[in-house]
C-alpha cells in the first residue's frame, strides 16, 4: 500500500506544481483545459487510493464512455448522457467485472486504504471516535429495530451520491461546452458537489441530525456566491452578502464548539463490595487500556454527594475533551467522590491544572495522587480484573444486544493465561478451551472460553463467577471479556 500512497502523492504533487505554471503560460481556454483534466485526474487519484485497482479500472471505463458520448454528440443531447452516465457509476453494471479482477490482483493494489491519527495522542483520539460512535448510538440503533429509518437513510444516502455524481458530470460538461467563453465562476460548482459527498458520508456514517447540520453550515457560501453575483443593487448586494458571511462564520465557531462538547459518559455501574464503593467505569475506555502514551494516573478526591457531581459531570467531560485527557471511571464512597483520569506522559502540568479546574468547581480544596502507571496495574487493581467490574461488563454488552433487539442466545468469551500448563490441563476438565497461538508466549499460554447463555442477567453473573472462581483454583489470570449473540 505504500506503493500506491507514493504513486497517489506524486502524481497529486505533480498537479499542484503544473497548476500555476499553467495558469500563467496557457491562454484562457487552455486553462480551462488544464482545469478539466487537473480535477479528472485528482478525481481518479481518490480512487486509486481508497478504491484500489479494480475500481479505479471499472470506473475509468464509465468516464471513458461518459466522455466520449458527451464530446461526440451535439450539447443538446448531452443532458440525457450526463443521467446516463451518472447511472452507470451509481448501478455499477461490470460490478462482476470488478469483482473478477479482484480475485486476480493482489490485497495491496485491492483493499482500501484506511488512514489512522497515530502519533503518542492515538488513544485520545481512538477514545474520542467511540465517544463520537456512542453519541449517535441512538440513530444507529434506529438501523437495527426500524425498517422505515433503515430504508429511508439508504434511499437518501443513495440520493445524495446519485446528486453528487450528476453534478460532477454536468459541470464538467458546461465547462468544456463553454471553453471559448470560459469562467471562473463555473467552477463554483465543485463546492456543491464536494458538499454533497460530504453530506452522503455523514448520512451513511452519523444519520439525518449530522446531515442537516453541516447542511446548514455550508449553505452560508452557497448564499453569499448567489447575492454576489444577482442583479441588486450593490449596496443591497454587498451588505446582505456581508451579512450573511458573518452569521455563517458565527455558525461555524458555534458548531465547532458545540463539536467538543458533545460528550458522553458510558458506564460500568456496579457496586464493589470489598472496595465497599459504588463504581461508574468508564466502558468507552475499556478497548484503549492498554497503551504505551497515557500512563500518568490522576486519582482526585471530591467530598461532595454523587448527584452533585453528577450535575456537574458534562462540564468535566468537556473541559476533558477539549484538553486531551480521559476520564476513566469515578467512584463514590463515605460521602467521597474519587475521581480518576490518564493524562498522556507529557500531560503533569494538565494534571495540576485539572485539579484547580475541579477546586472551581466544587469550591473545596481537591487532594491529588499523581503516578506513573506504564503498565496499567493500578488501573487492573482497581477495576479492569476485579469479578464486578468483569460481571458489569458482560451485562452491559448483553443489554446493547437486547437494545438492538438481538433476542438470541448469547456466547460469553473470555480470554485468560495460565502459566503452567499442568494447571491449564486441569481447567479445561471443567471448561472448553481454545488455544491462542498467536497470543502465547513461552512462559504462559493463552486460551479462550467460550460459554453458551441465556441473555438474562444473573445467569450471565452466574457463568462468569464460576468462571472466575476455577481460574483462582488453577491459578489462571484473566485477560478480557467479550459478549456475542450465537
Amino acid at each position: 500500500m505504500k506503493r500506491r500512497i507514493t504513486i497517489a502523492g506524486s502524481l497529486t504533487i505533480l498537479i499542484f506544481i503544473l497548476m500555476p505554471i499553467a495558469l500563467i503560460l496557457l491562454n484562457l481556454r487552455g486553462q480551462g483545459i488544464f482545469m478539466i483534466s487537473a480535477i479528472l485526474a485528482l478525481v481518479y487519484v481518490g480512487i486509486y487510493v481508497f478504491g484500489g485497482v479494480p475500481k479505479l479500472i471499472v470506473y475509468f471505463i464509465y468516464g471513458f464512455i461518459t466522455a466520449v458520448f458527451l464530446t461526440v454528440l451535439e450539447e443538446s443531447y448531452n443532458l440525457p448522457f450526463v443521467i446516463i452516465g451518472t447511472l452507470l457509476f451509481v448501478l455499477n453494471p461490470l460490478s462482476s467485472f470488478e469483482s473478477y479482477l479482484e480475485s486476480k490482483m493482489n490485497a495491496e493494489d485491492v483493499l482500501p486504504i484506511h488512514f489512522s491519527l497515530r502519533g503518542s495522542y492515538w488513544p485520545f483520539f481512538s477514545y474520542r471516535k467511540e465517544m463520537k460512535n456512542f453519541y449517535h448510538l441512538p440513530q444507529a440503533r434506529k438501523l437495527y429495530t426500524k425498517d422505515w429509518y433503515l430504508h429511508s437513510r439508504q434511499l437518501a444516502t443513495l440520493f445524495l451520491i446519485s446528486l453528487g455524481i450528476f453534478l460532477f458530470i454536468h459541470g464538467l460538461n458546461n465547462i468544456k461546452n463553454s471553453l471559448d467563453d470560459f469562467n471562473w465562476f463555473n467552477f463554483f460548482i465543485f463546492y456543491g458537489v464536494i458538499i454533497v459527498f460530504v453530506l452522503a458520508f455523514f448520512l451513511f456514517k452519523k444519520g439525518f441530525t449530522s446531515t442537516f447540520r453541516g447542511l446548514a453550515v455550508s449553505s452560508f457560501p452557497i448564499i453569499v456566491y448567489l447575492l454576489l453575483i444577482s442583479d441588486f443593487p450593490d449596496a443591497v448586494k454587498y451588505s446582505f452578502a456581508g451579512s450573511f458571511f458573518l452569521i455563517g462564520l458565527v455558525v461555524s465557531i458555534v458548531e465547532l464548539i458545540k463539536l467538543f462538547q458533545r460528550v458522553i459518559y458510558d458506564s460500568y455501574h456496579y457496586y464493589d463490595v470489598d472496595q465497599q464503593m459504588e463504581v461508574f467505569a468508564n466502558a468507552l475506555f475499556e478497548p484503549l487500556v492498554y497503551n504505551e502514551s497515557f500512563t500518568k494516573t490522576g486519582h482526585y478526591q471530591i467530598k461532595v454527594k454523587l448527584e452533585t457531581f453528577q450535575k456537574n459531570l458534562q462540564e468535566i467531560l468537556i473541559y476533558a475533551n477539549y484538553f486531551k485527557f480521559i476520564i476513566t471511571a469515578y467512584t463514590y464512597g463515605k460521602q467521597m467522590i474519587h475521581v480518576y483520569a490518564d493524562f498522556h506522559h507529557k500531560q503533569e502540568k494538565r494534571a495540576e491544572k485539572f485539579k484547580v479546574f475541579l477546586e472551581s468547581k466544587f469550591k473545596m480544596a481537591i487532594p491529588l495522587t499523581l503516578e506513573d502507571d506504564p503498565d496499567k496495574s493500578l488501573y487492573e487493581k482497581r477495576f479492569f480484573h476485579r469479578p464486578d467490574y468483569i460481571i458489569a461488563r458482560a451485562q452491559s454488552l448483553a443489554a446493547l444486544l437486547k437494545d438492538l433487539e438481538i433476542k438470541t442466545k448469547i456466547v460469553i468469551s473470555m480470554i485468560v493465561y495460565f502459566e503452567l500448563e499442568e494447571e491449564l490441563e486441569e481447567f479445561s476438565k471443567e471448561f472448553t478451551v481454545s488455544k491462542l497461538d498467536e497470543l502465547s508466549e513461552d512462559d504462559y499460554l493463552t486460551v479462550k472460553i467460550d460459554i453458551p447463555c441465556l441473555n438474562v442477567d444473573y445467569m450471565i453473573e452466574s457463568k462468569i463467577r464460576e468462571v472466575l472462581l476455577s481460574l483462582m483454583v488453577h491459578h489462571g489470570t484473566f485477560v478480557r471479556i467479550s459478549v456475542f449473540y450465537s
